[in-house]
């Protein structure tokens, strides 16, 4: 049993560290994107443009959110694991996600406000 759970363990730490390594290329080159796409926004389409892109970016919280909510429910159901409270983090980690997305969706609110105040 030991070695089935060390097994799941060695797995998901290697999907894990493979996300790691790419993803700070990815962020960086998204930040420095939006960082110009805020400071260069000026009429109406431009601010319509990054409310588009927060709401991209609220929906991907919300399925990042629905997949720790769905490994929550897994855990719970399978107690060997879940002796190490992997539920009780998921739930953690879908609560920030949840968090994040509606801070996204009121930036994309704001932006398209100052669309329609531009226009």
């Amino acid at each position: 049993m030991w070695k089935n759970i060390a097994a799941v363990v060695a797995v998901l730490m290697v999907i894990a560290l493979g996300f790691i390594s790419l993803r700070p290329v990815v962020a960086d080159e998204h930040v420095t994107h939006m960082e110009h796409m805020i400071t260069q926004a000026k009429v109406p389409a431009d601010h319509e443009a990054l409310a588009a892109l927060y709401d991209k970016e609220a929906q991907e919280a919300r399925q990042k959110q629905a997949e720790h909510l769905k490994m929550k429910e897994w855990y719970e159901k399978n107690p060997a694991l879940n002796k190490t409270r992997f539920s009780f983090h998921c739930q953690q980690i879908a609560l920030k996600y949840e968090e994040m997305a509606k801070e996204d969706e009121a930036l994309a609110k704001m932006h398209r406000d100052m669309a329609k105040a531009a226009k």
